[in-house]
């Protein structure tokens, strides 16, 4: 596993990220769900579950968390750094680095 990633463990309910925090990292569902809800808290808009890779648009964004984010069931998940994303970036021809930050800002803001 790279050096800028870890593994976490959340239990049903907990939280893995609020609405406003700073996108900082994005994740891997390795086992279990992660349900992103409406500014409610009540209505899961989004659905991540095993295998599934999730944050990649608001990290690149550089912006916040637009929703909450919490564990349905017991749920470990990889978390990976910004940094690792970053550095992968700058390493591509600038064209498909410049196309690739695009795309993931207008999913974001999506």
């Amino acid at each position: 596993m790279p050096q800028n990633s870890t593994d976490i463990r959340l239990f049903h309910g907990e939280a893995l990220f609020r609405v406003g925090q700073m996108a900082r990292e994005f994740y891997m569902v390795k086992s279990g769900a992660i349900y992103v809800l409406d500014e409610k808290g009540v209505i899961a808009l989004k659905q991540f579950h095993a295998g599934e890779l999730f944050g990649i648009p608001e990290v690149l964004a550089q912006g916040q968390w637009a929703n909450t984010a919490i564990a349905n069931g017991i749920t470990v998940l990889t978390r990976f750094d910004a940094s690792h994303l970053f550095r992968s970036l700058d390493q591509m021809p600038e064209t498909q680095s410049d196309f690739i930050r695009h795309i993931a800002s207008l999913a974001w803001h999506a």
